[in-house]
């Protein structure tokens, strides 16, 4: 194993802003070095793209396809791992809210003890038509990071990376938040 990646060179840069970088070191754990693989930051933003352009009728659960995962340099393990996908719909009604807390960015956020969700509307330059894109991120069971404000990180990650992402896509107001996410919103 290496010495790893700098913080703000793992998937692509999203975790370059300060308040991005600050929430991945404490929740891959401080003075962890990274390595970053299977990041198909291109795939995602292609194939989000052509389900943009695919008619609606006859759309089935799209495979989360892996924007970044990250293990630790010295010894493999993992720690974290950010996919995304298109969503059929945006997830209604009341959430279990034990254990779950809730954030205001993208039409619905949530954050658990080791995983995150934003989902949130895309509406790309036509021919394309509006898409739900889900963006998931999930904390490595043997990643032993746990500390008061892991659940807001966790969102602050996620969010960074679907902000990317949707950049990336061209999307039209996607309601994501700038820097970290507040707590509360849609549930």
């Amino acid at each position: 194993m290496g010495q790893g990646e700098a913080l703000a060179e793992v998937c692509d840069g999203f975790a370059r802003q300060p308040v991005v970088a600050s929430a991945l070191e404490a929740t891959a754990g401080k003075g962890v070095a990274l390595s970053s693989s299977e990041a198909e930051p291109e795939r995602v933003v292609n194939d989000l793209k052509a389900a943009g352009r695919a008619p609606q009728s006859g759309k089935s659960r799209m495979k989360g396809i892996p924007f970044c995962t990250l293990e630790s340099a010295k010894d493999g393990k993992n720690v974290l791992s950010i996919t995304f996908r298109e969503a059929l719909a945006i997830p209604r009604g009341q959430a279990n809210t034990d254990g779950i807390t809730s954030y205001g960015t993208g039409a619905r956020a949530t954050s658990s003890d080791s995983y995150a969700s934003i989902y949130f509307a895309c509406r790309m330059e036509p021919p394309a038509h509006e898409i739900v894109v889900a963006a998931e991120l999930e904390r490595a069971d043997e990643n032993e990071a746990d500390h008061e404000g892991l659940r807001d990180d966790q969102m602050t990650l996620a969010n960074a990376a679907a902000r990317r992402v949707a950049d990336a896509l061209g999307c039209q107001d996607p309601r994501l938040a700038v820097g970290a996410p507040a707590r509360g919103g849609s549930s």
